[in-house]
């Protein structure tokens, strides 16, 4: 009997790490977020000895290698680290409930395994490393679910999602003991799950976009030749190519009748002298073709004046031809920019404009990696930006699940999102997180231009305004379950 216990546990723990390797990363199945925890708690309880936390330990951290692969963008070695690191995080929440679920015991104690997944990821994002593969980014396209990140944020996901595993275990756990407790245990759940999808479901049907439309285009710049594993082009284009480029996507922008042209990041890649040129010829056309153009560039420092450092920087042009802002990214990527690029403000550039078909639309923009923290975009966001624009470059190993990741910010605040991405996934959603319009860049090719329709409107989210407190709130629910749990042990030895 033992031993069948002992094989079923193993077994569980290899579809555990099968279900692991499917959620988020490269490949993500929504369905898989659901059963790896259950797996990996159900070993860990089950599993007597430093085995219970060493092996998911090491199985995590090698999985996460696997399905993190080139997701830092740097040399092999970098990439097997932040995967390893990844792994790691993920076995602590097992550690911490080893330590912890007995200590605390009852129907509360299945609020340490979720919280700990919440924490850390809340953690992560006040780091430079942001928050890499959150469960939550696994459930979108799940619209009414989505719609918990305009109360919860995107942790109230992820908590959800862990905590469905901790209550089945609970409910496997004392079902022998106590049926009763263990069905007013899942009963709390279900209903829990019930509300909250109750709540998304009719703020869907309620919702009201109006009919204040923009119409956006989307491109990549031109081709710039191979580029080698620094992330260095071999071939940079003379400016009047990338001109050329730049004229060309605007033209076809304005004959599809777009309002805004938004490039993706770093979409022309000039020299400091030849900066002005480009400059000057995208105010000349956004005046002429009655456009507004939002333009990233990647200026070389050719005269040393930045210690060797590019910018990673983007210019917004009304369609009178004058520069509404002009942004430095400010967050930036791991080992591809940390050390060859210079670091913007945490500031969020911002404005009220009347577009080409005369709309007022208060827009805001921030590039690609800004977008992956959500503290940065809610607390440095006006709360009734309407529309927000993200110029991003992805790759193969992360396209996928950083595309969906940064769909979360609209449902947290309430705001319509395009991004527009060089060789990845371009997308348009509403205030409320539903997809308009997803594109494969990779396949299309360069100087693609993909147009959208975008309700540019910003919707109440209660996350926008209680989001601090909240965020905090999961940390100090975890905090007070560490505390049940020492005074718990400490009354426990005292008795003996």
């Amino acid at each position: 009997m033992k031993s069948e216990k002992r094989r079923l546990t193993w077994l569980i723990l290899l579809l555990g790490g099968i279900c692991f390797t499917l959620s988020s990363g490269r490949w993500n199945a929504p369905i898989m977020a659901w059963i790896w925890p259950f797996c990996m708690l159900y070993f860990s309880r089950n599993t007597k000895g430093p085995l219970g936390w060493s092996v998911p330990l090491a199985l995590l951290c090698i999985l996460s290698a696997v399905k993190w692969g080139g997701a830092a963008g740097g040399v092999m070695l970098e990439n097997i680290l932040t995967g390893a690191a990844l792994g790691f995080l993920t076995a602590v929440a097992l550690i911490v409930d080893r330590v912890l679920y007995d200590r605390v015991g009852g129907f509360k104690a299945t609020f340490i395994y979720p919280l700990v997944f919440v924490v850390i990821e809340f953690v992560m994002q006040l780091t430079p490393s942001a928050t890499l593969g959150p469960i939550s980014a696994t459930q979108t396209g799940n619209d009414p679910m989505v719609q918990i990140a305009s109360v919860f944020g995107s942790y109230g996901i992820t908590f959800l999602v862990v905590w469905f595993s901790s209550v089945l275990m609970f409910v496997i756990d004392v079902q022998s003991r106590d049926s009763r407790q263990a069905m007013r245990g899942g009963a709390v759940f279900l209903m829990v799950f019930l509300v909250l999808l109750f709540y998304g479901e009719t703020r869907l049907a309620l919702s009201d976009v109006g009919a204040k439309n923009v119409k956006l285009a989307m491109t990549t710049g031109p081709y710039l030749g191979d580029f080698t594993a620094d992330y260095e082009y071999i071939d940079n284009l003379p400016v009047e190519d990338n001109i050329r480029s730049m004229l060309q996507s605007i033209d076809t922008a304005v004959a599809g009748r777009a309002d805004i042209l938004l490039f993706c990041e770093e979409a022309f890649c000039v020299s400091d002298f030849d900066e002005d040129a480009m400059l000057t010829e995208a105010s000349r056309a956004a005046r002429e073709k009655n456009i507004f153009i939002l333009l990233p560039l990647e200026v070389e420092d050719t005269d040393d004046s930045r210690g060797g450092k590019t910018e990673n920087v983007e210019y917004l042009f009304d369609n009178h031809g004058e520069q509404i802002w002009k942004y430095y990214k400010s967050h930036l990527t791991n080992f591809v920019e940390t050390q060859t690029v210079v670091k913007g403000e945490p500031v969020i550039p911002q404005a009220t404009v009347t577009l080409p078909n005369s709309a007022n639309v208060k827009i805001a923009s921030v590039i690609c990696m800004d977008s992956d923290f959500p503290t940065f975009i809610r607390d440095k966001m006006d709360n009734d930006v309407d529309l927000l624009l993200i110029p991003t470059w992805d790759w193969a190993e992360i396209r996928a699940y950083h595309t969906k990741w940064v769909e979360l910010r609209a449902a947290e605040n309430g705001v319509c999102l395009a991004r527009s991405c060089m060789d990845g996934v371009s997308t348009a959603t509403d205030p409320y997180g539903r997809v308009i319009m997803l594109s494969d860049t990779a396949g299309a090719g360069f100087e693609n231009v993909i147009f959208a329709e975008i309700p540019a409107r910003d919707v109440f989210a209660l996350y926008k305004y209680i989001g601090p407190v909240m965020d905090w709130c999961y940390v100090a629910g975890l905090a007070a379950l560490i505390v049940i749990g020492l005074v718990k042990n400490k009354q426990k030895k005292t008795a003996s």
